[in-house]
């Protein structure tokens, strides 16, 4: 068995419980995912070896269960958090590959509250492979089967079909960089949103706030801007002349924008979506939404709240391929923002599927009594 140094070295032919305090010689993404650094020590690592017992691959956190041999000759029942279990589904990961009675060893991060629990970074199985935390196994192709949806009036651009976020950061597709940047409005600020919370904003917002507060660790939706988004999702949408319909990977969420309205209605039941109406400026589809549930505009660095009189104008425009659907936004609340709250997310059209969500958070299952 090909196990890491440190294994070897206690283990001898059968795979043991240690944990150790170490700096890793490996390089792993940055520890950054929603809420890890509030339920897992990020400064202790631990490795942990064992046979599994039950793997749950849910949302927002997959999680393998395995028994893990103890220095008294006893048994301790490990649990290791992964990614959502819909994005290992798309990357190549499989349930499989933890059935009952499969070695294996975990290095990650201790959890805060659980003796017994961890992050994992890497998984290394009995025949010597090692998965990354964020690795592809075996990238997802799947053939496009989405029809074009219902034949709409002449010269309407096609938003219908699956989109995915690219990715943030340096590794975005050029392309889509430079798209992105050619349809930024001339009159929005340029790089971090220019916002400024008023007196009430500041007010509104949790005195000691953490990032756990944000919704999504509750199985709730956060806002429409950072869902829309958030862990790169696949997004369905679904077009005909009088409404398109979205359907977010994340969490679920669900909006119409009505295309066959000029005016919002007077009687809005308020929601995390709110209500939408669109309308064509040429190419560009202009989506104008009020009548928000009050709640949160930011909650990951910092907490930003927004008011019931939130009101928020979109932009979509299509790359010349079509293969680019960029989403410019502008956030306007006269009771929470002195100031307009700017951002711009692009995604990608894909051929993977589009799969319900169905939040399952297990993050407290055996918190309670720790």
């Amino acid at each position: 068995m090909a196990y890491p140094v440190a294994l070897i070295k206690i283990a001898g032919d059968k795979m043991k419980y240690i944990s150790l305090v170490i700096c890793s010689m490996l390089a792993y993404p940055a520890l950054a995912h929603h809420g890890s650094n509030g339920q897992f020590n990020h400064d202790v690592d631990v490795d942990v070896a064992g046979t599994v017992t039950d793997v749950r691959f849910v949302n927002p956190h997959a999680w393998v269960y395995f028994d893990v041999e103890n220095d008294q000759g006893g048994i301790d029942a490990w649990r290791c958090e992964m990614r959502a279990g819909s994005l290992l589904k798309k990357n190549g990961w499989t349930e499989e590959m933890f059935s009952a009675g499969t070695e294996i060893a975990i290095h990650g991060s201790q959890a805060r509250r659980e003796e017994f629990g961890c992050y994992t970074r890497s998984i290394t199985f009995a025949d010597g492979r090692v998965v990354q935390r964020n690795e592809t196994i075996e990238a997802l192709v799947v053939a496009d089967t989405m029809d074009a949806g219902p034949e709409l009036s002449a010269g309407t651009p096609v938003v219908h079909g699956r989109w995915v976020a690219t990715e943030r950061g340096g590794s975005a597709p050029e392309a889509a960089a430079g798209f992105a940047a050619s349809v930024w409005p001339a009159e929005a600020p340029t790089g971090r949103q220019n916002y400024a919370v008023s007196e009430a904003g500041a007010a509104a917002a949790p005195a000691n706030f953490d990032r756990e507060m944000n919704p999504r660790f509750h199985c709730q939706a956060t806002n429409l801007f950072h869902d829309w988004w958030f862990d790169m999702h696949v997004n369905n949408i679904e077009q005909t002349d009088d409404k398109i319909q979205i359907t977010f990977g994340f969490m679920d969420i669900e909006r119409t924008i009505h295309m066959d309205m000029d005016e919002h209605p007077d009687n809005i039941t308020p929601s995390r979506a709110g209500h939408s109406i669109g309308r064509w400026e040429g190419e560009t589809l202009v989506v104008d939404t009020i009548g928000f549930e009050a709640g949160w505009l930011a909650a990951t660095r910092e907490a930003i709240m927004h008011s019931d009189q939130m009101h928020t104008v979109e932009r979509y425009d299509l790359s010349e391929d079509g293969q680019y659907l960029a989403m410019t936004y502008v956030i306007n609340d006269p009771l929470y923002l002195d100031a307009p709250y700017y951002g711009q997310l692009v995604h990608t059209k894909t051929t993977a599927p589009y799969d319900d969500y169905q939040c399952e958070d297990l993050t407290e299952e055996r918190v309670e009594g720790f």
